[in-house]
């Protein structure tokens, strides 16, 4: 997803209005000056030499044509966040920097084992998936640590140093929602060790069902995860609404009709300005 727009186009192109509306973030195009890095920008053109010089940057790009329009920018605009749809009737949460805070943890881990720290990093990425997929236990992966690092590890690690906290403003429209009449679930890209943390301190009693992807074999931003999710739920792609914090979760969501909020300081919104504004009818 993108921060700023740039444009070659005259001031008397149809694009100019919907592109006027962010005049405070659109820029000419070739840039004499950045704003932000280059591949956060975003091309709107009709010209096909000024798309493959977008290429040769790394922008991202639009080729005009007849249908373009504000909804031509929702999948590509870190600041823009789909309105919630008249149908809906199911709302999405992530948990993890969303319902919950404080949820950063190898940092800690590399700490009190000594490990060098981007090299532990690097390790977990590869075996991050299968962890939060169900496929790899914790037990298992702290073995291969074992074996790999040389280090004696006690316990769960991914258990002791799990310390999350709820973010109040969060707990708070899920329980407007659901006084509202509506129904509100958990769609959660986690681990056994966490889940079970976050039951034991309330978290999953706050929504009406949880969707963890450790018990589902399946992970965001995965199309099968929200398949699942919205077949048991017996609901359309556009009859629900999810808000999460990562951006490629949101991109991937909208390129599958799901209308989502990006709950992150992203494009020059807060997270909490963005919240306040969608569900300001419920808050």
């Amino acid at each position: 997803m993108y921060d700023r727009l740039c444009t070659d186009l005259d001031a008397a192109h149809p694009a100019q209005a919907v592109l006027g509306l962010y005049a405070d973030r659109l820029d000419r195009f070739p840039l004499e000056s950045y704003q932000t890095s280059l591949d956060r920008y975003l091309l709107v053109t009709d010209k096909q030499a000024a798309l493959e010089e977008a290429k040769r940057l790394g922008m991202g790009f639009i080729l005009f044509d007849t249908h373009f329009s504000e909804q031509s920018l929702l999948a590509h605009a870190s600041w823009l966040d789909s309105p919630i749809p008249a149908s809906c009737s199911l709302f999405l949460f992530d948990m993890g920097n969303v319902v919950v805070k404080n949820i950063m943890m190898l940092g800690k881990i590399a700490k009190r084992y000594d490990l060098d720290r981007e090299e532990f990093f690097s390790d977990y990425l590869h075996y991050e998936f299968p962890l939060m997929e169900g496929f790899l236990s914790s037990a298992e992966y702290w073995q291969h640590i074992r074996e790999v690092f040389g280090v004696s590890v006690e316990g769960d690690p991914f258990y002791d140093a799990f310390e999350p906290v709820f973010n109040d403003e969060m707990v708070t429209l899920i329980k407007a929602l659901r006084k509202a009449g509506k129904r509100v679930v958990c769609a959660s890209n986690t681990i056994d060790p966490h889940w079970r943390i976050l039951d034991d301190m309330g978290a999953l009693s706050l929504f009406d069902k949880v969707y963890a992807s450790h018990l589902m074999h399946a992970t965001k931003p995965s199309k099968y995860f929200f398949r699942q999710i919205l077949q048991s739920e017996g609901c359309r792609f556009e009859d629900a609404y999810f808000v999460d914090d990562h951006e490629p979760n949101i991109h991937k969501a909208r390129s599958f009709g799901l209308g989502s909020l990006l709950y992150a300081d992203k494009g020059g919104r807060g997270a909490s300005e963005r919240l306040s504004s969608m569900f300001a009818s419920f808050l």
